[in-house]
């Protein structure tokens, strides 16, 4: 199921970066440099992985650590991209507030992770 909700929150989350980029853009006062299209589209891509990896009858334990993983990793790079990156404060609080829901996926993934360990021990 937390697999299931991380693709969610990816597809909405890559749909933004992708169709509202100027929008989004100016709100977190990003430079136009800056390849958000490119955000969007890894986002998308590890939807797809996360969907194909949560709808299998047996989920491989493998690819559920690895998301995990890369979550961890989103949360870890939001750090200093809150600190030394020139956002407006709004563009603080996205990134903040995505970082602690990715964090969330992140929890109740390793809890699966865990439940399903146990069972089949």
């Amino acid at each position: 199921m937390a697999l299931l909700g991380n693709v969610g929150f990816s597809i909405v989350s890559a749909g933004v970066a992708a169709f509202w980029k100027e929008v989004v853009m100016r709100w977190l006062s990003i430079s136009k440099d800056f390849g958000i299209l490119f955000l969007g589209v890894g986002l998308m891509i590890f939807a797809v992985w996360l969907l194909i990896n949560g709808v299998r009858t047996n989920i491989k334990l493998q690819d559920a650590r690895i998301a995990v993983a890369i979550d961890l990793a989103w949360v870890a790079i939001s750090v200093p991209v809150v600190v030394f990156a020139p956002l407006s404060s709004q563009g603080k609080w996205v990134v903040t507030v995505v970082a602690a829901v990715v964090l969330s996926f992140a929890v109740t993934q390793w809890i699966g992770i865990q439940r399903i360990d146990r069972v089949s021990q």
